[in-house]
């Protein structure tokens, strides 16, 4: 029995070793903003003054009638990268380097950082994002570049 459970063990790691995570992203800028995690569990950032956008995570979420939503998610981090973009409106989901070739050109558009207003923010992000007014939601995390994380919330009535 034991060898059964070993080999069952074995055999479903090595499954999802080889799957990856489709999330992970590979083709960042080089200079982009890095979160580094040190031994006793804070965080430190690397940050240079030239990097093309001034966050090491960025989360957005939309929701929309219909129990629709679009929702991006972006970290990175100094093991990893990951970023996803989930569009229930166009039925569209992409993620890893096919998500960080449409999230970069948008990140590095934004002017924003984090002493602007919220209102401003939140009118940026979903004009970069080309979203629709016709939200019921809005929430945005960012965590900066120096460490200082940011959120963003709006709602408004649904539209007759």
């Amino acid at each position: 029995m034991k060898k059964i459970a070993l080999f069952l063990a074995i055999g479903t790691s090595a499954f999802l070793v080889a799957c990856g995570d489709k999330e992970e992203a590979t083709n960042l800028p080089d200079n982009a903003p890095t979160e580094q995690n040190t031994m006793d569990q804070t965080s430190k950032v690397t940050e240079t003054t030239d990097a093309p956008y001034n966050f090491t995570h960025f989360d957005l979420d939309i929701k929309y009638a219909d129990n629709k939503s679009y929702e991006v998610d972006y970290e990175n981090e100094a093991s990893r990268a990951e970023a996803s973009i989930h569009d229930e409106v166009n039925n569209s989901k992409i993620e890893g380097n096919e998500a960080t070739n449409t999230l970069v050109p948008i990140f590095e558009s934004f002017t924003f950082d984090a002493n602007t207003d919220s209102d401003a923010v939140i009118d940026e992000v979903l004009e970069k994002f080309n979203q629709p007014d016709s939200f019921l939601e809005v929430e945005i995390e960012i965590k900066y570049a120096d460490g200082t994380v940011k959120e963003y919330h709006r709602t408004q009535q649904p539209q007759s």
